[in-house]
């Protein structure tokens, strides 16, 4: 019959032999994509920082950390009071409505099944050089706070290596990436330029087509690929300006880009216990950047593709990629 996601051989009987657990057989043409929703602790974080396999801070996507003392404490400058509340507001679902009393707005965040998670305050400061604040109280939060640096009091940074990093990750250039540093190697281009308030983003598309039903066991070939987050931007980046026309009409047919209307492979969660639970992929289609999720099915035979990505920043005498 085909692989449990145990990872053990199940035959006609149905009944896998070492987990015990059950595969019954769903029609392909049947399945549907179900709906997907993130928690807002998960979108705040991942649009503030990338994580690795451990869980640890890999980079800054938004700001720095200025407090050497505390990784989990984000700086970002900024011009005005209006800049910070609109970057903070960038940092939320579409759907979030906080509460407003004044300048100070209060989201109750819940997870993706609407369960209470914590809560994130941005408030306006009074302190010198500090224009707002995003306090954020939960469990298991990577980020506590982001400080809302005003621009005059940003600590002057101005380095060869961010001279360099204009004069040769500019908007548009190609990049070749040798060491691969968690997605992959080969040519990617620049989508978006570093700035002091967000990482650079550059960009590569696998040459292949995947299928769902092709893989293991344990479901579809996750490796090198991004979160929903990161994904997300991208699709909003190839979307900004003048990047549609040049990226996706000009330059992506020069270097074979598939079409940006398909799933492109993010995450894997799973619900319920390890006999009963279900297991579900999450994708990201790029031209409409609304997130899918379908349901870890062995005899599903869906088509996805996978792009892959990588922030950088300055850092040091070197460009910091990850």
């Amino acid at each position: 019959m085909g692989y449990c996601s145990c990872g053990n051989w199940v035959d006609e009987g149905g009944i896998c032999s070492h987990c015990g657990r059950a595969l019954t057989y769903e029609d392909p043409e049947e399945e549907d994509e179900l709906p997907a929703k993130m928690g807002d602790l998960e979108c705040i974080q991942e649009s503030l920082v990338s994580l690795d396999e451990n869980g640890n801070i890999a980079g800054y996507i938004v700001g720095a950390s200025l407090n050497e003392a505390d990784p989990s404490e984000v700086s970002v400058p900024v011009d005005n009071y209006e800049q910070a509340l609109a970057l903070f507001r960038s940092l939320l679902p579409a759907d979030a409505n906080p509460a407003v009393s004044g300048k100070t707005y209060t989201l109750n965040m819940v997870n993706e099944m609407n369960e209470p998670e914590g809560q994130a305050v941005f408030a306006e400061s009074t302190a010198p050089g500090l224009i707002a604040t995003l306090s954020i109280s939960a469990k298991g939060a990577k980020v506590s706070s982001v400080r809302f640096v005003s621009t005059s009091a940003w600590p002057e940074n101005s380095s060869a290596m961010e001279e360099y990093l204009e004069d040769y990750y500019y908007l548009g250039a190609e990049i070749e990436i040798t060491e691969n540093k968690g997605a992959s190697t080969g040519t990617y281009v620049v989508i978006r330029e570093w700035t002091p308030q967000e990482a650079g983003i550059m960009i590569r598309f696998s040459g292949d087509t995947f299928h769902t039903n092709t893989i293991t066991g344990d479901g579809m070939n996750q490796t090198n690929c991004s979160s929903v987050n990161t994904t997300q931007t991208v699709s909003r980046v190839l979307h900004q300006g003048q990047n549609y026309e040049y990226f996706v009409k000009k330059w992506g047919p020069r270097h074979n880009w598939p079409s940006l209307d398909n799933r492109y492979m993010t995450k894997k969660t799973s619900k319920g216990g390890f006999l009963n639970g279900t297991k579900y992929w999450h994708f990201v289609n790029l031209e409409t950047g609304e997130e899918i999720k379908l349901t870890d099915n062995l005899y599903s035979n869906k088509s996805y593709y996978k792009v892959y990505i990588y922030w950088f920043v300055p850092n040091g005498d070197k460009v910091k990629y990850w």
